[in-house]
């Protein structure tokens, strides 16, 4: 409610609003303090002190107002403290000199002075307070009396209400200052806390940024592999045919990398949870018969033979990029950790509600510790490739974004020593796109020989 109350300069930083929070509590506690005393003072026929509140009374209230027209908390504390001390400084002429009780309210003066304008003017009116307070003194001294203007029989009364107002009055001033720093240090802890996650988050761009650069350095550098390659088979074949096939094949590469390109700049995107996937039926064999025969280079030059089985109608829903890619890093994994001489299995099955692609090798299989930390980034394997290529820890971790991003999954089942299997489950697309087939009536189609039984001499 106070807030209400504060011009909107202010809220901007805590220790303003602070101080103008308390500006206006002081005020509203001066009035409430105010009324109450002109009213006792005016029943009991202290005109003059009931006149003196009234006016100081008005003066406080005013100190909200003075800030919010001035936009400066400097003038409306220093208003607000030369009000009370002069309306303290007036009520011990009214009421006795120092043998009043007003005498002890000017103690409050530099007590909210150092609240709401720090020590230095503080300190100004802490003396102008003990100045004031000795004048009634040194009067008293010179045997000047200061005499009530009221009926002296009501003197204990208004000794005691003061008195009894000034313990009331100290504590209720504790409280709003007690408030009003709990408020400004939870404004502070959650600002402080706002620019921790804002650091936070800038760490994480950066990561991310470099994060980025390496995924790339890793999902590229196959396909450029594979363009390489068919340069040097062009360069050397002058079978129109061949030439031909390689021409299409380094073509359909150099669209794949686009479509890399275009993936791995949606990675954060995809951690976000902003990264939209392109949702359509795809062609599971269509996809692992590409992914297969762009890896084929790298497997004859390990000697690793292919081994793969499709169920026929085998239809996905999901990005065909995004899986195309997922297959790609699957398989060359196999390859890369698997040595030569051995198989790399690539089946793919239905399942009750989705597809199960399974990818097997014959590798040294992936240790308990190792699979636990498998899908995060950078993750370094105890397991090392076995043709000397390279590894950045960051094509499981693609992956397993990617898979989740199209409410899949990817998993891994492996025992050290007798190779590893990764199964990719895909949901199945909403109706099979052969009419009168379904996933249950498709049978196992076998690669031809030239995938299946890689030349192993």
């Amino acid at each position: 409610m106070l807030d209400q109350q504060i011009p909107a300069e202010f809220l901007s930083d805590p220790e303003s609003t602070r101080r103008a929070r308390l500006i206006t509590g002081f005020g509203l506690l001066g009035v409430s303090f105010g009324i109450v005393y002109a009213a006792f003072y005016f029943l009991i026929g202290h005109f003059w002190g009931a006149g003196i509140v009234m006016a100081c009374s008005t003066g406080v209230a005013l100190t909200p107002y003075l800030m919010s027209r001035t936009k400066s908390l400097e003038i409306a504390g220093n208003f607000f403290a030369l009000t009370l001390t002069l309306g303290f400084l007036g009520l011990c002429l009214v009421e006795g000199g120092e043998n009043g009780h007003a005498l002890a309210w000017l103690v409050s003066v530099p007590l909210c002075s150092f609240i709401l304008l720090g020590e230095k003017q503080a300190t100004w009116w802490a003396l102008i307070s003990f100045l004031a307070a000795a004048i009634i003194i040194c009067l008293n001294l010179e045997g000047i009396m200061v005499k009530p203007t009221y009926d002296p029989k009501w003197h204990s009364l208004v000794s005691a209400a003061g008195y009894l107002g000034l313990v009331l009055f100290m504590f209720i001033l504790g409280l709003i200052f007690e408030s009003g720093r709990r408020t400004a240090f939870a404004k502070m802890q959650d600002v402080l806390a706002k620019l921790a996650a804002s650091n936070h988050h800038l760490t994480n761009l950066n990561n991310e940024k470099n994060e980025l650069m390496g995924i790339a350095a890793h999902d590229l550098r196959n396909p450029l592999t594979v363009i390489l390659c068919n340069a040097e088979l062009m360069a050397n074949v002058k079978d129109p045919n061949i030439l031909n096939k390689l021409s299409q094949n380094t073509m359909a590469v150099a669209i794949r990398m686009r479509e890399l390109i275009t993936n791995l700049l949606d990675v954060n995107a995809i951690e976000q949870g902003k990264f939209v996937v392109k949702q359509e039926n795809c062609d599971i064999r269509a996809l692992i018969d590409l992914s297969v025969e762009q890896n084929q280079m790298a497997a004859t030059k390990k000697q690793i033979a292919f081994r793969v089985g499709i169920s026929e109608g085998l239809w996905a829903n999901a990005d065909r990029a995004a899986v195309l890619q997922i297959l790609d890093n699957l398989i060359s994994n196999a390859l890369k950790y698997s040595p030569p001489n051995t198989t790399v299995y690539v089946h793919a099955l239905p399942e009750k509600e989705g597809i199960v692609v399974n990818v097997r090798d014959e590798g040294p299989g992936i240790s308990e510790a190792d699979q636990k930390k498998l899908f995060q980034k950078f993750t370094r394997l105890t397991a090392r490739p076995t043709g000397g290529e390279s590894s950045t820890g960051l094509g499981l971790a693609i992956v397993k974004k990617l898979a989740e991003a199209m409410s899949g999954s990817i998993q891994c089942l492996s025992t050290l020593g007798s190779g590893s299997t990764f199964i990719l489950r895909l949901p199945v697309a909403a109706q099979p796109i052969n009419a009168g087939e379904t996933p249950e009536q498709s049978k196992i189609i076998e690669m031809p020989d030239a995938w299946s039984k890689t030349s192993r001499n």
